[in-house]
């Protein structure tokens, strides 16, 4: 598979590159940091300072979805006619919204979503990660994809939204379905279909606990969305719902991928295995550093909203952007030495979590995921190995591996 066409990237071929596209984009960002792609008509735009300005909103570029991309070009009619569950919930995920519309999606969900809730989950996160390390130290070998990483965001995810944690397998399924379909750089029309389905089937969960949480109360995420209110203002019942199918998607894969790709860059850096076990309370710096490491945000996209330009190159209404994160995080402009992983690193200007008024409601939840996975990991072993390297997942916009065979060494007493 071709990654580069002359000096144009084919964008559907990056993700199964795995850690080779991270040089692709570098060479990219040199030569061109607003590049507009023939192979993949899009714009792809791969400098720390043009991704940041995107993020703050000071181009014109919206957070809408792409209906090109995901629906090939299909009439709003046929569009409908087949996929009507996602045609009229997508748009309302706060991820797509832009202006007032955002603003009024944030302020709710801040009010929900607060580091109050997000910290009293500290004790169950800890109590899993440990649960799941006693399975690695007594198998000692582990696809730990599957069998550890998953395990923790589904978990947590389960836990924060108060439902039981006998849905974790059905979570997964849906988290898989909605990954394919809307995270990579070409999904397919099968994928597309499996995704109006499991839509469907997690409206139908979702409606089942928010009414359950109208009777009875609970100190959980669904209740705090219930009672979220802005001078009056509330979330709808499909706005509540689009906001707890993301949860599930954008929470789960985002944290398994960074605690998979993490422990794979660790095992390889000693040295940073070593410092971390040492100085532990500082493992929310070290996270920081290790997800803009690993690179597992790799893009995010945009449309052009109104005709302009940028840095000489014209940007027309409704083209497609595609804001590369995992090259943005490597700029030399930025970061000395970027391709070393550095724990004592300062990530103020970090892309990973989106700086700017897209900055992710979760990145609480998410720190604190990975923060206390890897106090916990490094406290309890000396070191992994890993037995063979991963294939890559084929999403575009969270980076990740179908699974990572591991060998655990426990700690020397």
């Amino acid at each position: 598979m071709l990654e580069t066409v002359g000096h144009d990237v084919n964008l559907a071929a990056l993700p199964a590159m795995g850690d080779a596209l991270l040089p692709v984009l570098n060479a990219l960002r040199d030569r061109d940091p607003i590049h507009w792609s023939e192979t993949s008509h899009c714009w792809i735009v791969t400098g720390h300072a043009e991704i940041t300005e995107a993020f703050a909103v000071k181009v014109p570029l919206s957070s809408r979805s792409a209906p090109d991309r995901l629906f090939y070009g299909m009439t709003v009619d046929e569009m409908r006619a087949r996929w009507p569950t996602i045609v009229r919930y997508q748009p309302l995920a706060i991820t797509n919204s832009d202006g007032a519309q955002h603003m009024r999606l944030r302020k709710l969900f801040l009010k929900a979503f607060n580091r109050g809730l997000v910290e009293g989950l500290r004790p169950f996160v800890k109590e899993r990660i440990a649960c799941l390390l006693d399975i690695a130290e007594a198998k000692r070998e582990v696809e730990f994809n599957g069998e550890i990483s998953r395990a923790i965001p589904g978990s947590v995810i389960l836990k924060l939204l108060g439902m039981p944690q006998s849905y974790l397998a059905r979570l997964e399924e849906w988290d898989h379905v909605a990954a394919a379909a809307l995270m990579s750089s070409q999904p397919t029309l099968e994928w597309l279909d499996r995704l109006e389905a499991t839509q469907i089937e997690m409206n139908i969960e979702f409606m089942r606990e928010i009414e359950d949480r109208k009777r009875n109360p609970k100190d959980d995420l669904i209740t705090q969305l219930l009672n979220a209110a802005e001078d009056g203002d509330r979330l709808s019942m499909e706005e509540m719902l689009q906001a707890l199918f993301l949860i599930i998607i954008a929470g789960h894969d985002s944290t398994s991928n960074s605690i998979t790709l993490g422990i794979r860059a660790l095992a390889k850096h000693p040295e940073a295995w070593a410092q971390w076990r040492a100085t532990p309370e500082k493992g929310v710096d070290y996270a920081m550093e290790l997800m803009r490491y690993v690179a597992m945000i790799s893009a995010q996209p945009r449309l052009v909203a109104e005709d302009f330009e940028w840095q000489g190159k014209q940007l027309r209404k409704g083209d497609v952007v595609f804001l590369m994160v995992a090259a943005g995080n490597r700029d030399p402009k930025v970061y000395k030495e970027p391709e070393r992983l550095d724990l004592t690193r300062t990530n103020y200007d970090s892309l990973v979590f989106g700086p700017g008024l897209h900055h992710c409601i979760g990145h609480l939840l998410a720190k604190l995921q990975v923060s206390e996975f890897f106090n916990a990991l490094t406290q309890r072993f000396d070191n992994v190995e890993v037995l063979a390297e991963p294939s890559f997942t084929p999403a575009l916009v969270f980076r990740g591996v179908s699974e990572l065979q591991l060998r655990f060494y426990p700690r020397a007493s």
